[in-house]
């Protein structure tokens, strides 16, 4: 595995990049980084991939910016990420936040994007993105006591509970203090973003997965609704914490499509 830096007109954008092949572009959710694709690298590369895995700027390693951005802006830094690694066409991949990021991508650069994968897709109705909205910030600042470590420890197992591995509920409590009192960003981002619009004009294929345990399950029928043309899997159990706890069967259940 390789470590990489490009500067981008929004800031410096961190990447992770493994393996030869054929490249594939994955799309972490918020507020995690290119770590939550960890432990998938070696069974992609096993499978003839190469994996190229951006931190979205404001999370993991890349910078940090100073007011809100929007998804397309987020989308935007991923040419130079792909040029920086001389890649033309790649598959993309987004988990959640990651998935809006990925649509808009595969929207604004077609020829760029040979096939879609997404992973808990935010298409949330108007109600639920304004109830969101209301409730995006969350008090991240220090206590003498550790209380606001143990609070969001204790958030966090009210959410997965026994679904997740103890790794990854603390991987999440790593990430969400690295973000720092920023970290509703890309949330807010993907709150405001018109994902249905997006969906509607993709024309590469596209192939939709979500596990039982994923809070964005029940999204599903509405995006087939809206696309009975995409391919749909699903994956049972976990939690949103899925791809890093079970990376085997979820490259399993991707890899045909590939």
């Amino acid at each position: 595995m390789r470590k990489h830096y490009v500067n981008t007109d929004l800031g410096q954008v961190h990447y992770l990049t493994n393996g030869e092949g054929n490249p594939l572009l994955l799309l972490h959710m918020t507020p995690q980084s290119s770590l939550q694709f960890l432990y998938t690298f070696d069974y992609f590369n096993k499978l003839g991939f190469r994996v190229i895995a951006p931190d979205t700027l404001g999370y993991g390693m890349s910078d940090k910016p100073n007011e809100p951005l929007t998804i397309e802006e987020y989308a935007s830094v991923l040419l130079e990420v792909l040029d920086d690694q001389d890649v033309d066409r790649i598959t993309v991949i987004g988990h959640h936040t990651g998935a809006s990021i990925a649509s808009e991508f595969a929207k604004s650069h077609p020829s760029r994007v040979d096939k879609i994968i997404l992973h808990g897709i935010p298409l949330y109705t108007k109600e639920e993105r304004k109830e969101r909205m209301s409730n995006l910030k969350v008090d991240l600042s220090p206590k003498k006591d550790g209380s606001h470590l143990v609070n969001y420890w204790n958030w966090i197992q009210s959410r997965v509970g026994g679904r997740a591995t103890l790794e990854s509920c603390q991987m999440s409590l790593l990430h969400v203090f690295l973000a720092g009192e920023n970290e509703w960003f890309c949330h807010h981002a993907a709150f405001a973003y018109n994902l249905e619009k997006t969906l509607l004009e993709l024309r590469q294929p596209c192939l939709i997965i979500s596990n039982t345990g994923d809070p964005l399950h029940y999204i599903i029928p509405r995006v087939q609704s809206l696309r009975d043309d995409f391919t749909y899997r699903e994956l049972e159990g976990g939690s949103v914490f899925f791809i890093r706890d079970e990376p085997e069967k979820w490259v399993d259940c991707i890899g045909d499509f590939l």
